[in-house]
Protein backbone atom coordinates (compact mmCIF):
# COMPACT_ATOMS: atom_id res chain seq x y z
CA UNK A 1 0.00 0.00 0.00
CA UNK A 2 1.07 3.25 -1.02
CA UNK A 3 0.86 6.88 0.36
CA UNK A 4 -1.31 9.08 -2.46
CA UNK A 5 0.42 11.81 -3.29
CA UNK A 6 -0.65 15.16 -4.20
CA UNK A 7 -1.76 15.77 -7.28
CA UNK A 8 -0.02 18.49 -9.91
CA UNK A 9 -1.45 22.03 -9.62
CA UNK A 10 -2.34 22.99 -12.98
CA UNK A 11 0.57 24.72 -15.22
CA UNK A 12 3.04 23.28 -13.48
CA UNK A 13 5.14 20.45 -13.53
CA UNK A 14 5.28 17.40 -11.03
CA UNK A 15 8.52 17.36 -9.30
CA UNK A 16 10.85 14.36 -10.13
CA UNK A 17 11.50 11.29 -7.72
CA UNK A 18 14.55 11.57 -5.83
CA UNK A 19 16.66 8.66 -6.99
CA UNK A 20 16.83 5.09 -4.95
CA UNK A 21 13.63 6.20 -3.14
CA UNK A 22 10.08 5.46 -3.00
CA UNK A 23 6.85 6.72 -1.16
CA UNK A 24 6.72 6.37 2.48
CA UNK A 25 5.44 3.36 3.77
CA UNK A 26 1.69 3.26 5.42
CA UNK A 27 1.32 2.58 8.52
CA UNK A 28 0.37 -1.32 9.16
CA UNK A 29 -3.23 -2.30 8.96
CA UNK A 30 -4.38 1.63 8.10
CA UNK A 31 -6.02 2.59 4.63
CA UNK A 32 -4.42 4.93 1.87
CA UNK A 33 -5.21 8.34 2.85
CA UNK A 34 -7.10 10.73 0.88
CA UNK A 35 -5.18 13.18 -1.64
CA UNK A 36 -4.24 16.49 0.23
CA UNK A 37 -4.16 19.48 -1.94
CA UNK A 38 -1.13 21.26 -2.78
CA UNK A 39 -1.02 24.96 -2.10
CA UNK A 40 0.43 26.18 -5.28
CA UNK A 41 3.46 26.98 -3.64
CA UNK A 42 4.02 23.66 -2.92
CA UNK A 43 4.10 23.20 -6.76
CA UNK A 44 7.45 24.31 -8.17
CA UNK A 45 7.81 28.37 -8.12
CA UNK A 46 11.63 28.03 -9.05
CA UNK A 47 13.67 26.57 -11.16
CA UNK A 48 13.64 22.61 -9.79
CA UNK A 49 16.43 21.77 -7.69
CA UNK A 50 18.84 19.28 -8.97
CA UNK A 51 17.92 15.52 -7.28
CA UNK A 52 20.60 14.02 -4.43
CA UNK A 53 23.27 12.96 -6.59
CA UNK A 54 23.33 9.78 -4.17
CA UNK A 55 20.83 7.83 -1.75
CA UNK A 56 21.47 7.50 1.60
CA UNK A 57 23.59 4.57 2.52
CA UNK A 58 24.04 2.78 6.03
CA UNK A 59 26.82 4.42 6.68
CA UNK A 60 25.16 8.35 6.25
CA UNK A 61 22.18 6.91 8.22
CA UNK A 62 24.68 6.12 11.23
CA UNK A 63 26.30 9.82 10.83
CA UNK A 64 22.66 10.95 10.98
CA UNK A 65 21.94 9.17 14.15
CA UNK A 66 25.00 10.27 16.04
CA UNK A 67 23.96 13.75 15.47
CA UNK A 68 20.52 13.52 16.67
CA UNK A 69 21.72 12.22 19.80
CA UNK A 70 22.76 14.91 21.50
CA UNK A 71 19.26 16.49 21.37
CA UNK A 72 17.68 13.90 23.65
CA UNK A 73 21.10 13.31 25.64
CA UNK A 74 21.04 16.71 26.88
CA UNK A 75 17.38 16.98 28.44
CA UNK A 76 17.94 13.44 29.64
CA UNK A 77 21.12 14.46 31.32
CA UNK A 78 20.10 18.57 32.47
CA UNK A 79 17.08 16.91 33.56
CA UNK A 80 18.78 14.24 36.22
CA UNK A 81 21.32 17.00 37.40
CA UNK A 82 18.82 19.91 37.76
CA UNK A 83 19.30 19.50 41.43
CA UNK A 84 22.97 19.87 41.44
CA UNK A 85 22.36 23.01 38.74
CA UNK A 86 20.04 25.05 41.48
CA UNK A 87 22.09 24.06 44.01
CA UNK A 88 25.64 24.91 42.28
CA UNK A 89 24.04 28.52 41.14
CA UNK A 90 21.90 29.00 44.20
CA UNK A 91 18.45 29.12 42.53
CA UNK A 92 14.90 28.21 43.53
CA UNK A 93 13.02 25.46 41.85
CA UNK A 94 11.22 27.44 39.69
CA UNK A 95 14.67 28.49 38.39
CA UNK A 96 15.70 25.08 37.75
CA UNK A 97 12.49 24.18 35.53
CA UNK A 98 13.41 27.47 33.25
CA UNK A 99 16.31 25.98 32.44
CA UNK A 100 14.94 22.85 31.56
CA UNK A 101 11.87 24.88 29.50
CA UNK A 102 14.71 27.40 28.07
CA UNK A 103 15.86 24.79 25.54
CA UNK A 104 12.62 22.74 24.77
CA UNK A 105 10.84 26.20 24.49
CA UNK A 106 13.56 27.72 22.06
CA UNK A 107 13.82 23.96 19.91
CA UNK A 108 10.26 24.04 19.71
CA UNK A 109 9.97 27.53 18.24
CA UNK A 110 12.76 26.73 15.84
CA UNK A 111 11.64 23.46 14.29
CA UNK A 112 9.59 24.12 11.74
CA UNK A 113 10.73 26.99 9.55
CA UNK A 114 14.16 25.19 10.26
CA UNK A 115 12.62 22.34 8.13
CA UNK A 116 11.65 24.86 5.61
CA UNK A 117 15.35 26.14 5.41
CA UNK A 118 16.70 22.71 5.36
CA UNK A 119 14.22 22.03 1.80
CA UNK A 120 14.77 25.22 0.29
CA UNK A 121 19.17 25.50 1.11
CA UNK A 122 20.13 21.85 1.67
CA UNK A 123 19.16 19.66 4.22
CA UNK A 124 23.27 18.28 4.98
CA UNK A 125 24.20 22.65 5.00
CA UNK A 126 21.86 23.06 7.63
CA UNK A 127 22.87 19.92 9.66
CA UNK A 128 26.30 21.05 9.58
CA UNK A 129 24.90 25.06 11.21
CA UNK A 130 23.05 23.43 13.80
CA UNK A 131 25.21 20.72 15.11
CA UNK A 132 28.58 23.24 14.99
CA UNK A 133 26.61 25.70 16.56
CA UNK A 134 25.04 22.98 19.02
CA UNK A 135 28.45 21.97 20.12
CA UNK A 136 29.90 25.61 20.91
CA UNK A 137 26.93 26.35 22.60
CA UNK A 138 27.41 23.43 24.61
CA UNK A 139 31.09 24.67 25.78
CA UNK A 140 29.72 28.17 26.73
CA UNK A 141 26.93 26.46 28.86
CA UNK A 142 29.62 24.65 30.70
CA UNK A 143 30.93 27.99 31.93
CA UNK A 144 27.82 29.72 32.72
CA UNK A 145 28.61 31.72 35.97
CA UNK A 146 24.62 32.37 36.56
CA UNK A 147 21.35 31.21 36.09
CA UNK A 148 20.72 34.41 33.31
CA UNK A 149 23.60 33.37 31.39
CA UNK A 150 22.66 29.76 31.76
CA UNK A 151 19.01 30.51 30.11
CA UNK A 152 20.24 32.39 27.33
CA UNK A 153 22.68 29.86 26.31
CA UNK A 154 19.80 26.79 27.18
CA UNK A 155 17.72 28.85 24.54
CA UNK A 156 20.87 29.15 22.19
CA UNK A 157 20.95 25.53 22.24
CA UNK A 158 17.43 24.78 21.56
CA UNK A 159 17.75 27.43 18.36
CA UNK A 160 20.78 25.02 17.21
CA UNK A 161 19.24 21.65 17.63
CA UNK A 162 16.07 23.24 16.00
CA UNK A 163 18.20 24.18 12.89
CA UNK A 164 19.23 20.66 12.54
CA UNK A 165 17.04 17.97 14.32
CA UNK A 166 14.15 18.19 11.35
CA UNK A 167 17.20 17.77 8.73
CA UNK A 168 17.18 14.23 10.17
CA UNK A 169 14.10 13.12 9.45
CA UNK A 170 13.62 14.69 6.33
CA UNK A 171 17.02 13.31 4.66
CA UNK A 172 15.94 9.86 5.28
CA UNK A 173 12.75 10.39 3.82
CA UNK A 174 13.88 11.97 0.77
CA UNK A 175 17.49 10.25 -0.15
CA UNK A 176 17.02 6.73 1.53
CA UNK A 177 15.61 3.68 -0.23
CA UNK A 178 13.00 2.17 0.80
CA UNK A 179 13.84 -0.65 2.68
CA UNK A 180 16.47 1.73 4.45
CA UNK A 181 13.90 4.40 5.06
CA UNK A 182 11.72 2.23 7.08
CA UNK A 183 15.03 1.35 9.38
CA UNK A 184 15.57 4.50 9.60
CA UNK A 185 12.07 5.30 10.94
CA UNK A 186 12.15 2.59 13.26
CA UNK A 187 15.92 3.61 14.52
CA UNK A 188 14.99 6.95 15.03
CA UNK A 189 12.27 6.22 17.42
CA UNK A 190 14.71 3.86 19.16
CA UNK A 191 17.75 6.42 19.38
CA UNK A 192 15.28 8.99 21.24
CA UNK A 193 14.81 6.77 23.90
CA UNK A 194 18.80 5.63 23.80
CA UNK A 195 19.61 9.00 23.84
CA UNK A 196 17.88 9.75 27.23
CA UNK A 197 19.06 6.86 29.09
CA UNK A 198 22.71 7.37 27.74
CA UNK A 199 22.57 10.94 28.90
CA UNK A 200 21.23 10.31 32.37
CA UNK A 201 24.22 7.24 32.49
CA UNK A 202 26.94 9.42 31.72
CA UNK A 203 24.91 12.39 34.25
CA UNK A 204 24.91 10.04 36.88
CA UNK A 205 28.53 8.64 35.92
CA UNK A 206 30.49 12.36 35.41
CA UNK A 207 28.10 13.58 38.62
CA UNK A 208 29.30 11.03 40.95
CA UNK A 209 33.04 11.50 40.33
CA UNK A 210 33.22 15.43 39.72
CA UNK A 211 30.58 16.16 42.19
CA UNK A 212 27.90 18.71 41.76
CA UNK A 213 29.51 21.88 40.72
CA UNK A 214 31.96 20.66 37.99
CA UNK A 215 29.31 17.28 37.43
CA UNK A 216 27.13 18.79 35.76
CA UNK A 217 29.43 21.20 33.45
CA UNK A 218 31.41 18.66 32.40
CA UNK A 219 28.42 17.17 30.84
CA UNK A 220 27.75 19.79 28.70
CA UNK A 221 31.66 19.56 27.20
CA UNK A 222 31.07 15.97 26.62
CA UNK A 223 27.26 16.18 24.79
CA UNK A 224 29.27 19.56 22.85
CA UNK A 225 32.00 16.75 21.73
CA UNK A 226 29.33 13.84 21.21
CA UNK A 227 27.89 16.62 18.30
CA UNK A 228 31.69 17.50 17.26
CA UNK A 229 32.04 13.66 16.50
CA UNK A 230 28.68 14.00 14.09
CA UNK A 231 29.90 16.85 12.22
CA UNK A 232 33.12 14.89 10.96
CA UNK A 233 30.99 12.26 9.82
CA UNK A 234 28.48 14.33 7.98
CA UNK A 235 30.59 13.61 4.65
CA UNK A 236 28.28 10.35 4.77
CA UNK A 237 25.46 12.20 4.09
CA UNK A 238 24.10 13.34 0.87
CA UNK A 239 23.10 17.07 0.51
CA UNK A 240 19.53 17.38 -0.21
CA UNK A 241 16.76 19.71 -0.59
CA UNK A 242 13.64 20.23 -1.59
CA UNK A 243 12.64 19.50 -5.35
CA UNK A 244 9.86 22.32 -5.41
CA UNK A 245 11.61 25.23 -2.99
CA UNK A 246 9.79 26.72 -1.18
CA UNK A 247 8.80 30.24 0.48
CA UNK A 248 9.96 31.19 3.86
CA UNK A 249 6.80 32.44 6.48
CA UNK A 250 8.78 34.30 8.70
CA UNK A 251 5.85 36.27 10.29
CA UNK A 252 4.17 32.87 10.95
CA UNK A 253 7.29 31.46 12.28
CA UNK A 254 7.77 34.75 14.92
CA UNK A 255 4.01 34.37 15.69
CA UNK A 256 4.57 30.68 16.60
CA UNK A 257 7.40 31.24 18.45
CA UNK A 258 6.13 34.42 20.48
CA UNK A 259 2.82 32.41 21.18
CA UNK A 260 5.09 29.21 22.68
CA UNK A 261 7.21 31.60 24.92
CA UNK A 262 4.19 33.04 26.25
CA UNK A 263 2.70 29.95 27.13
CA UNK A 264 5.88 28.43 28.48
CA UNK A 265 7.52 30.77 30.30
CA UNK A 266 4.60 32.22 32.53
CA UNK A 267 3.88 28.10 33.53
CA UNK A 268 7.09 27.67 34.43
CA UNK A 269 8.00 31.01 36.94
CA UNK A 270 4.68 30.38 38.08
CA UNK A 271 3.46 33.00 40.98
CA UNK A 272 7.50 33.77 41.56
CA UNK A 273 6.82 35.98 38.42
CA UNK A 274 5.01 38.53 40.34
CA UNK A 275 1.68 37.26 41.32
CA UNK A 276 -1.03 35.55 39.61
CA UNK A 277 -1.23 38.42 37.11
CA UNK A 278 1.55 38.64 35.03
CA UNK A 279 1.00 35.38 34.56
CA UNK A 280 -2.49 35.45 33.73
CA UNK A 281 -1.92 38.48 31.34
CA UNK A 282 1.10 36.66 29.37
CA UNK A 283 -1.34 33.20 28.71
CA UNK A 284 -4.20 35.70 27.41
CA UNK A 285 -1.47 37.52 25.24
CA UNK A 286 -0.30 33.64 24.30
CA UNK A 287 -4.20 33.34 23.64
CA UNK A 288 -4.28 36.31 21.02
CA UNK A 289 -0.90 35.65 19.44
CA UNK A 290 -1.69 31.82 18.49
CA UNK A 291 -4.91 32.94 17.19
CA UNK A 292 -3.40 35.92 14.78
CA UNK A 293 -1.32 32.82 14.16
CA UNK A 294 -3.73 30.64 13.40
CA UNK A 295 -5.42 33.11 10.68
CA UNK A 296 -2.14 34.15 9.02
CA UNK A 297 -1.83 30.66 7.70
CA UNK A 298 -5.38 30.00 6.21
CA UNK A 299 -4.77 34.05 4.44
CA UNK A 300 -1.31 32.39 3.50
CA UNK A 301 -2.93 29.12 1.91
CA UNK A 302 -5.77 30.99 0.62
CA UNK A 303 -3.05 33.25 -1.83
CA UNK A 304 -1.39 30.28 -2.51
CA UNK A 305 1.95 30.58 -0.30
CA UNK A 306 3.14 27.49 1.99
CA UNK A 307 3.02 28.37 5.52
CA UNK A 308 4.54 27.13 8.60
CA UNK A 309 1.83 25.14 9.46
CA UNK A 310 -0.27 24.07 6.09
CA UNK A 311 -3.85 24.15 7.15
CA UNK A 312 -4.11 21.62 3.91
CA UNK A 313 -1.99 19.13 5.92
CA UNK A 314 -3.67 19.45 9.06
CA UNK A 315 -6.72 18.39 7.24
CA UNK A 316 -5.79 14.62 7.19
CA UNK A 317 -7.48 13.14 9.82
CA UNK A 318 -4.53 10.88 10.82
CA UNK A 319 -2.10 13.93 10.69
CA UNK A 320 -4.12 15.85 13.02
CA UNK A 321 -4.68 13.55 15.54
CA UNK A 322 -1.24 12.18 15.38
CA UNK A 323 -0.03 15.38 15.73
CA UNK A 324 -2.43 15.79 19.04
CA UNK A 325 -1.30 12.37 20.15
CA UNK A 326 3.02 13.47 20.36
CA UNK A 327 2.07 16.60 22.10
CA UNK A 328 0.12 14.37 24.90
CA UNK A 329 2.78 11.56 24.62
CA UNK A 330 5.62 14.04 24.96
CA UNK A 331 4.07 16.34 27.90
CA UNK A 332 3.51 13.06 30.56
CA UNK A 333 7.04 11.74 29.36
CA UNK A 334 9.09 14.96 30.35
CA UNK A 335 6.85 15.27 33.47
CA UNK A 336 7.68 11.92 34.53
CA UNK A 337 11.54 12.16 34.09
CA UNK A 338 11.62 15.35 35.82
CA UNK A 339 9.31 14.61 39.02
CA UNK A 340 10.96 10.89 39.03
CA UNK A 341 14.52 12.73 39.54
CA UNK A 342 13.63 15.26 42.09
CA UNK A 343 11.35 12.37 43.75
CA UNK A 344 14.17 10.16 43.90
CA UNK A 345 17.08 12.51 45.18
CA UNK A 346 14.12 14.33 47.32
CA UNK A 347 12.38 11.53 49.00
CA UNK A 348 14.34 8.31 48.83
CA UNK A 349 18.02 10.21 49.44
CA UNK A 350 19.95 8.62 46.34
CA UNK A 351 22.54 10.81 44.43
CA UNK A 352 22.17 11.29 40.65
CA UNK A 353 23.71 7.97 40.27
CA UNK A 354 20.96 6.19 42.47
CA UNK A 355 18.49 7.85 40.21
CA UNK A 356 20.09 6.08 37.08
CA UNK A 357 20.25 2.98 38.48
CA UNK A 358 16.39 3.26 39.71
CA UNK A 359 15.44 4.31 35.83
CA UNK A 360 17.73 1.43 34.34
CA UNK A 361 14.73 -1.16 33.88
CA UNK A 362 12.13 1.90 32.23
CA UNK A 363 15.46 3.06 30.03
CA UNK A 364 15.70 -0.90 29.19
CA UNK A 365 12.03 -1.79 28.50
CA UNK A 366 11.49 1.24 26.41
CA UNK A 367 14.81 0.35 24.36
CA UNK A 368 14.48 -3.09 23.81
CA UNK A 369 10.52 -2.81 22.75
CA UNK A 370 11.59 -0.10 20.16
CA UNK A 371 14.27 -2.12 18.13
CA UNK A 372 11.88 -5.31 18.39
CA UNK A 373 8.83 -2.76 17.26
CA UNK A 374 8.13 -4.15 14.03
CA UNK A 375 7.99 -7.51 14.61
CA UNK A 376 5.47 -6.53 17.46
CA UNK A 377 3.37 -4.75 15.16
CA UNK A 378 3.17 -7.47 13.11
CA UNK A 379 1.47 -9.41 15.90
CA UNK A 380 -1.01 -6.64 17.34
CA UNK A 381 -1.52 -4.83 14.49
CA UNK A 382 -3.60 -1.60 14.21
CA UNK A 383 -4.70 -1.75 18.03
CA UNK A 384 -0.82 -1.32 19.03
CA UNK A 385 -1.39 2.44 19.92
CA UNK A 386 -4.38 1.89 21.90
CA UNK A 387 -3.45 -1.10 24.11
CA UNK A 388 -0.24 0.64 24.78
CA UNK A 389 -1.87 4.16 26.03
CA UNK A 390 -4.72 2.01 28.51
CA UNK A 391 -2.25 -0.14 29.82
CA UNK A 392 0.60 2.60 30.47
CA UNK A 393 -2.04 4.61 32.68
CA UNK A 394 -2.84 1.47 34.44
CA UNK A 395 0.63 1.45 35.31
CA UNK A 396 1.00 5.18 36.42
CA UNK A 397 -2.11 4.93 38.37
CA UNK A 398 0.04 1.69 40.00
CA UNK A 399 2.94 3.91 40.48
CA UNK A 400 0.77 6.93 41.90
CA UNK A 401 -0.39 4.43 44.40
CA UNK A 402 3.17 2.48 45.20
CA UNK A 403 5.03 5.80 45.94
CA UNK A 404 2.03 7.99 47.77
CA UNK A 405 2.34 6.52 50.98
CA UNK A 406 6.45 6.05 50.57
CA UNK A 407 9.12 7.34 53.24
CA UNK A 408 12.78 6.55 53.01
CA UNK A 409 13.94 3.84 50.50
CA UNK A 410 12.33 3.41 47.38
CA UNK A 411 9.65 0.44 46.95
CA UNK A 412 10.91 -2.85 45.87
CA UNK A 413 7.84 -2.71 43.41
CA UNK A 414 8.81 0.15 41.31
CA UNK A 415 11.51 -1.28 39.27
CA UNK A 416 8.82 -4.12 37.53
CA UNK A 417 6.31 -0.97 37.19
CA UNK A 418 9.23 1.25 35.61
CA UNK A 419 9.92 -1.45 33.14
CA UNK A 420 6.53 -1.80 32.34
CA UNK A 421 6.07 1.58 31.77
CA UNK A 422 8.95 2.07 29.23
CA UNK A 423 7.84 -0.75 27.48
CA UNK A 424 4.41 0.72 27.22
CA UNK A 425 6.11 4.39 25.93
CA UNK A 426 7.93 2.28 23.10
CA UNK A 427 4.72 0.80 21.88
CA UNK A 428 3.25 4.29 21.41
CA UNK A 429 6.00 6.42 20.09
CA UNK A 430 7.15 4.38 17.55
CA UNK A 431 3.42 4.34 15.58
CA UNK A 432 2.78 7.92 15.83
CA UNK A 433 5.60 9.05 14.38
CA UNK A 434 4.93 6.65 11.81
CA UNK A 435 1.20 7.47 11.54
CA UNK A 436 2.60 11.36 11.33
CA UNK A 437 4.93 10.65 8.50
CA UNK A 438 3.34 7.77 6.29
CA UNK A 439 0.36 10.03 6.05
CA UNK A 440 1.83 13.66 4.99
CA UNK A 441 2.07 14.37 1.64
CA UNK A 442 5.72 13.99 -0.40
CA UNK A 443 5.64 17.83 -1.04
CA UNK A 444 5.80 18.69 3.00
CA UNK A 445 8.10 16.21 4.43
CA UNK A 446 9.97 18.72 5.74
CA UNK A 447 6.80 20.58 7.51
CA UNK A 448 5.58 17.28 8.88
CA UNK A 449 9.26 16.24 10.24
CA UNK A 450 9.49 20.17 11.59
CA UNK A 451 5.75 19.42 13.06
CA UNK A 452 6.35 16.82 15.22
CA UNK A 453 9.38 17.49 16.53
CA UNK A 454 8.03 21.01 17.49
CA UNK A 455 5.45 19.19 19.76
CA UNK A 456 7.38 17.10 21.11
CA UNK A 457 9.60 19.56 22.11
CA UNK A 458 6.41 22.18 23.29
CA UNK A 459 5.55 18.77 25.56
CA UNK A 460 8.48 18.11 26.89
CA UNK A 461 8.70 22.04 27.70
CA UNK A 462 4.84 21.67 29.14
CA UNK A 463 5.31 18.56 31.09
CA UNK A 464 7.91 20.04 33.17
CA UNK A 465 6.36 23.72 33.99
CA UNK A 466 2.61 22.18 33.95
CA UNK A 467 3.01 19.00 35.54
CA UNK A 468 6.32 19.61 37.21
CA UNK A 469 4.84 22.86 39.15
CA UNK A 470 1.40 20.33 40.14
CA UNK A 471 4.26 18.09 41.75
CA UNK A 472 6.19 20.87 43.47
CA UNK A 473 2.83 22.56 44.30
CA UNK A 474 1.32 19.40 46.14
CA UNK A 475 4.49 18.70 47.74
CA UNK A 476 5.05 21.73 49.48
CA UNK A 477 1.15 21.43 50.42
CA UNK A 478 1.53 17.89 52.03
CA UNK A 479 5.03 18.73 53.71
CA UNK A 480 4.03 18.16 57.18
CA UNK A 481 7.27 20.28 58.52
CA UNK A 482 9.53 17.88 56.23
CA UNK A 483 10.04 19.12 52.38
CA UNK A 484 10.56 15.62 51.52
CA UNK A 485 7.90 14.18 53.17
CA UNK A 486 5.44 15.75 50.42
CA UNK A 487 7.21 14.84 47.76
CA UNK A 488 5.50 11.65 46.87
CA UNK A 489 2.40 12.79 47.52
CA UNK A 490 3.13 15.15 44.73
CA UNK A 491 4.33 12.47 42.54
CA UNK A 492 1.00 10.87 42.88
CA UNK A 493 -0.74 13.85 41.85
CA UNK A 494 0.98 14.41 38.81
CA UNK A 495 1.88 10.71 37.58
CA UNK A 496 -2.25 10.57 37.71
CA UNK A 497 -2.66 13.50 35.63
CA UNK A 498 -0.41 11.53 33.25
CA UNK A 499 -2.75 8.90 33.45
CA UNK A 500 -5.27 11.29 32.05
CA UNK A 501 -3.48 12.19 28.96
CA UNK A 502 -2.77 8.13 28.59
CA UNK A 503 -6.31 7.30 28.39
CA UNK A 504 -6.82 10.93 25.83
CA UNK A 505 -4.07 9.09 23.55
CA UNK A 506 -6.09 5.90 23.84
CA UNK A 507 -9.19 7.70 22.50
CA UNK A 508 -7.30 9.06 19.41
CA UNK A 509 -5.24 6.34 18.65
CA UNK A 510 -8.71 4.41 18.91
CA UNK A 511 -10.01 6.34 15.72
CA UNK A 512 -7.45 6.02 13.80
CA UNK A 513 -7.49 2.12 14.28
CA UNK A 514 -11.23 2.16 13.82
CA UNK A 515 -10.39 4.22 10.10
CA UNK A 516 -7.73 1.50 9.42
CA UNK A 517 -8.55 -1.24 6.67
CA UNK A 518 -8.10 -5.13 7.82
CA UNK A 519 -5.02 -5.52 9.71
CA UNK A 520 -2.12 -6.89 7.61
CA UNK A 521 -1.38 -11.08 7.92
Amino acid sequence: MTLTTAPPVPGTSTPPAVPGTSTPPAVPGTPTPPAVPVPAAAAVPHPVAPAPSRALTGAGLAALLVAFLPVNMTFGSVNLLEPAITGDLGVTASGGQLVLSAYTTAFAATLVVAGRLGDRFGRRRLLASGVGAFGVASVLAALAPNLVTLVVLRAVLGVAAGLFTPQVLSTIQSTAPAKLRALGVTLFAAVGGIATVAGQLLAGAVSQAAGDHWGWRLVQILTGAIGATALLALRTVPESRSTAPLTLDLRGAALLGTGLLLIVVPLTLGTSAGGPVPVLAMLAAAGAVLTAFARSQRAAERRGELPVVPPSVLRTPAVRQGLIMSLLFFTGYGAFLYEFSALAQGAFGVDAWGTVVLLLGFGAGFVVVALALPAVERRTGRWTMTGAAIAQAAVLVALAVTVSGTRGEAPWALQPLLILLGVTQALMYGPVLRTVLSRTPTWAAGVAGGLFTTLQQLGLGLGVALLGGLFHAVADATADGSAAAGLPRGFAAAVAVQAALALAFAFFATRIARAGAPEPR
